[in-house]
């Protein structure tokens, strides 16, 4: 009996520790809903220094460099395979495949500077894209006194991020 409780015991705590596995449910979005392709189109403008910084706490500055994009897992794993863009190019990123793929969001990291900070479209980023016009432009933002960072405008400036 004292073993069947420590099993019991040990299989509750498991309840409690493991992690769930989060998916971003992209199935209500119109894209979807409609039957068609849900894309997102990311152009890379971080060669540009003014026009996208608008609706955002961070002032545009040219700072040309490839951006990685990739749909990563809950736990971290990429979740299909990563969009490379140098500066001044756009990429599509097929959506439903990394639905399929059960992602949980989409990380944008500096490919060439270092010292620049990636970004991350959580889901709700994503679903809010998929139910506008599905662009979102990334640049080079700059806060007083900080180091670079990427930041993404999608929609018209209705999503942003960081």
């Amino acid at each position: 009996m004292r073993y069947r409780s420590l099993a019991s015991l040990a299989f509750l705590a498991s309840l409690f520790v493991a992690p769930a596995e989060a998916q971003c449910d992209i199935s209500q979005t119109i894209c979807a809903l409609d039957g068609k392709k849900c894309n997102i189109k990311f152009r890379n403008i971080t060669d540009e220094s003014s026009g996208s910084g608008a609706g955002t706490d961070y002032k545009q500055g040219a700072s040309a460099q490839t951006i990685k994009v990739k749909a990563r897992k809950a736990n971290g794993n990429n979740a299909g395979n990563a969009l490379t863009i140098d500066a001044g190019a756009s990429n599509t990123m097929n959506v439903d495949n990394k639905a399929k793929k059960a992602f949980a969001d989409i990380r944008i990291s500096a490919y060439t500077v270092s010292s620049v900070s990636g970004v991350t479209m959580k889901c709700e980023d994503v679903v809010d894209t998929l139910n506008g016009n599905g662009t979102c432009k990334i640049f080079n933002g700059q806060e007083q006194g900080t180091k670079g960072q990427l930041v993404f405008t999608c929609d018209g400036g209705t999503v942003t991020g960081p």
